[in-house]
């Protein structure tokens, strides 16, 4: 994911600021839940900024795949981005990764 996840100029229409509607990560989700690719790693490394539409993103994406008995890791959080879930104690549903591959691992079973 790139850019800046914020609510764009059409009120009610989220996008990033490159112009990219939000729903595109919420198709790109819905496809692999489709897929049944449930244990989704999100990449956040290039994304700068997120607001509250971005937050509402994100959490309605998690809500999907948990509901098909998968789950979301975010990989890779800047600064802001981390200090907004932080804030908004999303940390306690998001699991924050800085490796990928203990992001990958954190979905195997517990022994």
């Amino acid at each position: 994911m790139t850019g800046d996840f914020t609510l764009g100029r059409h009120i009610g229409n989220p996008r990033d600021l490159q112009g990219r509607p939000l729903d595109d990560l919420r198709q790109t989700i819905d496809d692999l839940l489709g897929r049944r690719s449930v244990r989704i790693v999100l990449d956040l490394e290039r994304v700068k900024f997120i607001d509250s539409a971005g937050l509402g993103e994100l959490v309605a994406c998690r809500k999907r795949a948990v509901g098909l008995g998968g789950e979301i890791r975010i990989l890779h959080p800047g600064r802001q981005v981390k200090d907004v879930l932080v804030l908004t104690l999303l940390t306690d549903i998001f699991e924050l990764f800085h490796d990928e591959e203990a992001a990958v691992r954190s979905f195997a079973p517990s022994p």
